[in-house]
């Protein structure tokens, strides 16, 4: 009876340490489930942020990840999935840019799993990319892929070479990866999410052949409604762009009428409104353009309507009154507009406009002389205002309301009534520029020239031969002629001396002409023996380069010259 009751109590012991054991297993399981969870949970996050920074709420799920598969790890060191625990922590050390605690782990996957070669060479290269090492990173990854590797996994790869690519603003070669990454990877979710990055990309560079195909295999593949219907309006809008109008028009109008794009038909709306306009059906798109601020109020189709609205009254009514109201409406409608700095632009160019306009209505009034005859004339006695005033309201009324033949006529007053002004010659280069947007070449070129001629040492003057080769620069010229000169000087120094001549005659300004001048100065003075050839050059220096280490030594030899001259006259 005694053995009986031992071998029972023993036997309840044992089943009582086995059942503790399996709960104590389970709750391991667990633990190590909602680790799993967590980062299933962060990856989707990531991945649909498509931004440069991870989201915040992505970051906590990762460091949940590292407590909870910690927990497993230091509770049970012969835990059945002690590698993905360990590669779970490192990829979410990775994603939280901790990285030298991602390498110890990674460190000790190698240690202790050296099968898993796979994991431990391609996170020790996305981390060696992250501490800046970047060709290495990228050299590691192509030995990698060239390995007999499943299709998921070279996708991810590509698709890391990308990324890589992409931060070192190599976008041509990152977009070659990253299709390659899109047509290996097999789920649907992470297909959709690249062929949307290669859309975009492709979109912002203009190359809207690969940018269509691409946002169409986002609406084959993607989970995201959002992308689907941003597919669907960016591949209308590349129809408009590639001017293939018929087949975005009735691509449009067919979304409008049904239910599924319900979500994107204030965007539609604004497509076919800028299709109208495309094909010079003004009314069509006015008529619709008006209705949309009371059919999407208080949204950014609304808000881009009466962006829209306040430059019709400019262009087309020259009304700005109510054009600075249609702007003011912009950031009421909508503050997160993308079109609210634009219309605040407006604004200001508007109210500039006007206080420069009553400026010249005043200063008009004010220099207006009119005699015993009745006849008024204009007498400006600060050119330099009334230029401010005129090239102010030439440039707003030619380069920001396209209103060229307005903005001449002030460019004209400027020019005739304001010479002397500091903007006299940005007045003659914007005159030129409006003249070549007008097809008046000839006029243009007799402006040029004279900008090139008496104002050589501007900006202006250097922009017009830089955008133009068929002008020169009178420096240019003269430093032909100085090379002329100089190879002349030791076979004919006459001829030699014609040259230099030359190029005192034509050229007043460049640094040239002062080495010319200060050459026949000195020739005439010591060699030739003219002093009053010399005392000319000297003067001519002291005229036209005051300022120059030349016209300094020719002061010198002027009082000297005029020395000897005076005691030889008086002997």
């Amino acid at each position: 009876m005694r053995k009986n009751h031992i071998y029972l109590t023993t036997l309840l012991f044992i089943i009582s340490l086995f059942f503790s054991s399996c709960a104590s297993m389970k709750g391991y399981f667990n633990t190590f489930y909602n680790a799993e969870q967590y980062f299933i949970k962060a990856e989707k996050i990531r991945m649909e942020a498509q931004g440069d920074k991870i989201p915040n709420s992505a970051l906590d799920n990762y460091q949940k990840v590292i407590e909870k598969s910690q927990i497993v790890l230091n509770n049970n060191l012969e835990f059945k999935f002690r590698s993905k625990a360990l590669l779970l922590i490192t990829q979410s050390y990775y994603y939280r840019n901790e990285l030298q605690d991602a390498m110890e782990t990674l460190s000790i996957i190698r240690e202790e799993f050296p099968n898993d070669f796979l994991d431990y060479e391609f996170w020790g290269a996305m981390i060696k990319w992250k501490q800046g090492k970047v060709q290495p990173a990228i050299n590691d990854l192509n030995t990698l892929v060239d390995k007999d590797l499943d299709l998921n996994t070279k996708a991810k790869i590509y698709k890391s070479i990308a990324e890589i690519y992409v931060e070192q603003k190599m976008e041509y070669e990152s977009m070659d990866f990253l299709e390659k990454a899109a047509e290996n990877i097999t789920d649907p979710l992470e297909k959709g999410l690249i062929y949307y990055r290669i859309s975009e990309i492709s979109f912002e560079r203009k190359e809207y052949d690969r940018a269509l195909s691409a946002y169409q295999q986002v609406i084959k593949n993607s989970q995201t409604e959002k992308h689907i219907q941003e597919s669907h309006l960016r591949t209308v809008q590349i129809y408009r762009l590639q001017e293939n109008l018929d087949k975005a028009t009735d691509s449009i109008k067919n979304m409008l009428i049904d239910d599924r794009y319900q979500s994107i038909f204030g965007d539609l709306e604004l497509e076919l409104i800028k299709l109208y306009n495309q094909q010079d059906m003004y009314k069509e798109a006015n008529n619709r353009l008006e209705s949309l601020p009371q059919d999407y109020p208080r949204t950014k189709i609304s808000a881009e309507a009466y962006y829209m609205l306040g430059n019709i009254e400019i262009n087309e009514k020259w009304d700005l009154d109510t054009a600075l109201q249609y702007f003011g409406m912009v950031q009421k409608e909508y503050s997160q507009s993308r079109f609210v700095k634009a219309a605040a632009l407006r604004t200001k160019e508007i109210n500039v406009y006007n206080s420069l306009v009553d400026q010249y209505n005043e200063f008009i009034g004010m220099n207006t002389l009119v005699d015993s005859l009745g006849i008024s004339t204009l007498n400006i006695k600060n050119e330099d205002d009334f230029a401010n005033i005129l090239y102010g309201i030439a440039e707003l009324e030619s380069f920001h309301f396209s209103r060229i033949d307005s903005g001449l006529i002030y460019l004209d007053q400027l020019i005739e009534y304001a010479p002397k002004s500091i903007l006299y010659t940005k007045g003659l280069y914007a005159k030129s520029i409006i003249l070549d947007q007008l097809d008046r070449e000839t006029e243009s070129r007799l402006i040029k020239n004279q900008i090139i001629s008496d104002f050589s040492q501007t900006d202006y003057a250097q922009a017009i031969v830089k955008s133009d080769s068929s002008y020169k620069m009178s420096n240019e010229l003269s430093l032909d002629k100085l090379i002329e000169a100089e190879n002349k000087w030791q076979k004919d120094p006459v001829l030699a001396m014609e040259n230099y001549l030359e190029i005192v005659n034509s050229d007043t300004i460049s640094e040239i002409s002062a080495k010319a001048a200060f050459f026949l100065a000195y020739q005439y003075d010591y060699f030739w023996v003219k002093p009053d050839s010399a005392l000319k050059y000297y003067k001519w220096l002291i005229k036209y380069h005051d300022r120059s280490d030349q016209a300094k030594e020719s002061i010198k030899r002027i009082a000297l010259l005029n020395s000897v001259l005076t005691d030889t006259l008086s002997n």
